[in-house]
């Protein structure tokens, strides 16, 4: 399956498509911190975000294809704070069908490519539930280490749930 996926930049997009197929991973997954239809109530308001994001130097988007279709998204959005613009965090998901595919890991790699060929970005963060054991080995292969342990960092109803800020030098 990996050879037939295919890592592409979103600049020119269709909006409608990544606002569901984003939306539907939010959905599907117990590991997202957002709560999507807050963050974007409107596809008007998540195009907002990402065009005023992807004017950002070095803050980038891409999408994981499969037979023509968005399966997968990576964004890289660098830090607005100007001593830490050389900084960006991570954020990504995969449609839940295609979860366990090696999709995640050809984001990343791509992802991770392209903000050393932009020669911007030095360091990538992110943050991961400690319990979302696939994402952390996932992290981990791709290079990063893990800089801290947050107890209690998520909490959903009466439950919660430790994190890991996770950091990756580019060069």
């Amino acid at each position: 399956m990996e050879s037939q996926i295919f890592i592409k930049d979103f600049i020119d997009f269709e909006v409608g498509q990544l606002y569901a197929i984003m939306r539907h991973i939010y959905l599907t997954s117990d590991f997202m911190s957002d709560n999507f239809d807050e963050k974007f109530p409107t596809i008007g308001s998540f195009k907002s975000y990402f065009s005023n994001l992807l004017k950002r130097k070095g803050s980038f988007l891409q999408v994981a294809i499969f037979e023509q279709k968005p399966v997968g998204y990576i964004i890289l959005e660098t830090n607005a704070a100007g001593r830490l613009s050389h900084t960006a965090w991570l954020n990504m998901g995969v449609v839940d069908i295609f979860r366990g595919k090696g999709i995640g890991q050809l984001l990343v790699g791509a992802a991770l490519e392209k903000a050393r060929s932009q020669h911007n970005i030095e360091i990538v963060y992110l943050m991961v539930r400690s319990d979302h054991v696939g994402a952390v080995r996932l992290y981990k292969k791709a290079g990063f280490e893990q800089l801290a342990l947050l107890e209690k960092d998520t909490k959903i109803g009466d439950e919660y749930f430790d994190g890991i800020l996770m950091r990756r030098f580019i060069n």
